[in-house]
């Protein structure tokens, strides 16, 4: 029908597609059936659909959102055929490959949280709790559990309580014979993604092929506290240092002079020679190195980081500015 019509056409996918779909498949059959070519008077745009069964007609007038993955001018006309959703529907114009993402993120999520309702169950069950109670107290907390906190792509967990609280619920799941490959799977994947940064640092040495000296800015498990136990930056700099790296370290709150009690002993049997490679200034930690990893960073740690440029800067934060993420080296953990 296309070939036959001569006036701009906006081609809209509802389907839900594996990310690259549309440019590498749809577009390319278009283009070759069509006669014209996308971004002239053709335009395509990924605009996923949030439709479930039974409900479809309600979802399709009351979406979570609306989002557009296209050109500015394939987002005009989608907005224009969308207008009907009104000022309460939320519009997000990202890539076509993030719209052909995000079905598939929610979906999975969705399943995921399924998941984990019934393998509780399964174990509260056995140790004769009710887990619909559990449940429907846990589903209030709209701070922490129903929001989006901890669903920022960034590093691992760690701490003194995630981990260990863990940890018991599988001993209890071992100990009362319920399998929790769930919860399971979630320490091994935090596990993976620290040896996934630690593969990526070692790579982008290699293929430097001068100083193996790498900066971590960031040492505790998360920002503005000193406490080290479980900390995936602890993980990471053991990793890179018995690769060989010259590992310097630089965390604004974190001093050998003030680490006490179980935080003093975790990383003295970690990192015995933290004293060693722990800088007060950024400055100095970042001077040299070849490949500088950001966990967390003050202003002036930042600022040190602009200066040097560094060959590759390895972002694990996400919110560093876009002064930093415009270094020629910059590389984000996941994006």
């Amino acid at each position: 029908a296309l070939v036959d019509q001569d006036r701009p056409h906006t081609v809209i996918i509802r389907s839900t597609v594996p990310p690259g779909t549309v440019d590498e498949a749809i577009v390319p059959l278009l283009e070759r059936r069509s006669g014209r070519r996308v971004g002239d008077d053709l335009q395509v745009a990924m605009v996923p659909e949030f439709l479930r069964e039974g409900t479809s007609v309600s979802d399709f007038f009351h979406p979570p959102f609306l989002v557009i993955g296209g050109t500015p001018e394939a987002a005009a006309v989608v907005r224009r055929l969308f207008a009907f959703l009104g000022e309460a529907c939320s519009v997000h114009e990202v890539s076509t490959r993030a719209a052909e993402s995000l079905k598939y993120a929610c979906n999975s999520f969705h399943a995921l949280k399924v998941s984990f309702a019934n393998e509780l169950a399964r174990l509260y069950r056995i140790l004769d709790i009710d887990s619909r109670q559990v449940m429907d107290v846990f589903v209030q907390d709209r701070q922490l559990n129903i929001s989006p906190a901890y669903l920022r792509p960034g590093f691992a967990f760690g701490g003194s309580c995630l981990p260990k609280d863990l940890r018991s619920l599988l001993y209890l799941g071992r100990t009362s014979f319920v399998d929790l490959p769930l919860l399971q799977a979630s320490l091994a994947s935090n596990e993976m993604h620290i040896r996934d940064v630690a593969d990526r640092v070692l790579h982008a040495v290699e293929e430097g092929g001068g100083s193996r000296q790498v900066t971590l800015l960031g040492l505790s498990f998360k920002h503005d506290t000193d406490d080290l136990r479980e900390s995936p930056n602890v993980a990471l700099a053991e990793i890179l240092i018995g690769k060989g790296l010259d590992v310097r370290v630089h965390d604004p709150v974190v001093t050998m002079s003030r680490l006490t009690g179980s935080n003093l002993r975790y990383v003295t049997e970690r990192l015995p020679h933290l004293g060693r490679v722990l800088h007060d200034r950024a400055e100095d930690a970042i001077r040299g190195s070849h490949v500088v990893v950001v966990s967390t960073a003050n202003p002036e740690a930042l600022a040190a980081l602009r200066r040097a440029e560094p060959p590759v800067v390895l972002d694990l934060n996400g919110r560093l500015g876009a002064e930093v993420e415009r270094l020629a080296g910059y590389q984000g953990v996941g994006w």
